[in-house]
């Protein structure tokens, strides 16, 4: 259900307003309109009568602000605000009236049975009822647009905080994720006595510190992403012997371009995970980073063994829900909104992810 809403004001003329009310010049301002559209032509009559009436306005709106919306609006007593609200607003209007008919009388001398004839009291209350409405409804609008607003910033602040959960949360689900695997490399090099055990723990660390200080930030450069994925490529190369069929291709236009961390290591982890490099002669693993103007695009493909299933939300061949092609979608959509395309294909034992930004 559509929600009504009462006339808004832009939030930079809301401010004004509160500054100007503060510093008093609407009263100055309500002043100088009550003297110039009065009916009387007495200077001295049409000063005081607008004084009188700048002084009923501002207890009006105290009494509006204080009393109708403080201690009945905002505590949901509707019907009560309503009756008081109507009670008010003639009493207001029959007050001023009668101030201003005494200051006719003794400023402009004019008689009492003149002043207090039926049409001319009437005609002199309706005035006043009038700009009392006014002035009664632009209280209550300023009210409820100055909620809308505070209601506004506490909603972005809610969604801006979910938002930040959401993504902590993502990307806490890759991090021990990566360590798991990473560590069982290390332990296999290890384990077979392999020389490349030392340089394995070195690339390790450097995926780490990465992992845990850079990706700590929102954003990072493409540069810092671009040298993670040589060293995860490079660690997981080291314990294959022999040639392998794969291949990093980068060409990048701006190394500061900025990009969510962590962003293409589950897609890159399951190319290896995937393509049988280790068993299959025609095993390959195809990775490629291109960036240029405003576009950042990426591609993997790799081979899969024909019976494996793909299962788009939780990475290839998984059955249960994990790390894999939703946590990027979901950190995709999180970060790039819709300007974002993420492109799955299985053809033939062929894998291909796109990500275009």
């Amino acid at each position: 259900m559509k929600r009504r809403t009462l006339p808004t004001l832009p939030t930079a003329n809301l401010g004004l307003l509160e500054r100007l009310y503060k510093y008093g010049v609407v009263w100055i301002v309500l002043f100088i309109i009550f003297f110039m559209v009065h009916s009387n032509g007495n200077y001295l009559f049409r000063t005081v009568s607008s004084l009188g009436f700048v002084g009923m306005a501002y207890l009006l709106v105290v009494f509006t602000n204080k009393v109708l919306i403080e201690l009945l609006l905002k505590r949901n007593r509707v019907v009560l605000f309503i009756l008081l609200s109507i009670l008010v607003l003639p009493v207001w209007a029959a007050a001023f009236s009668a101030i201003d008919s005494v200051l006719v009388h003794f400023i402009a001398e004019r008689p009492f049975e003149e002043i207090f004839s039926f049409p001319s009291l009437f005609v002199i209350f309706m005035v006043r009822l009038v700009w009392f409405i006014t002035i009664y409804a632009l209280v209550l609008i300023f009210y409820y647009q100055r909620k809308e607003n505070e209601e506004k910033v506490i909603s972005d602040q809610l969604k801006s905080e979910k938002l930040d959960m959401e993504l902590r949360y993502l990307k806490s689900q890759i991090n021990p994720h990566f360590l798991f695997n990473a560590l069982n490399n290390i332990y296999s090099m290890v384990y077979t006595h392999d020389d490349n055990a030392a340089d394995g723990v070195l690339k390790l660390s450097e995926m780490l510190r990465y992992v845990l200080v850079d990706c700590q930030a929102e954003m990072i450069p493409l540069s810092k992403e671009i040298k993670y994925v040589e060293n995860f490529i490079d660690f997981h190369m080291m314990r294959m012997a022999g040639q392998r069929d794969v291949v990093f291709e980068q060409d990048v236009e701006k190394e500061d371009f900025m990009i969510a961390p962590m962003l293409l290591q589950p897609i890159i982890e399951n190319c290896f995970k995937y393509s049988r490099l280790e068993t299959h002669p025609e095993g390959f693993v195809h990775i490629g980073i291109y960036q240029k103007g405003n576009v950042f695009r990426f591609e993997a493909v790799n081979t899969i063994a024909p019976n494996v299933v793909t299962n788009i939300g939780n990475g290839v061949g998984e059955k249960k829900s994990g790390i894999g092609q939703i946590n990027v979608q979901q950190r995709l959509m999180l970060h790039y909104g819709e300007d974002y395309r993420f492109d799955i294909q299985q053809d033939n034992g062929i894998y291909k992810v796109k990500i275009e930004i």
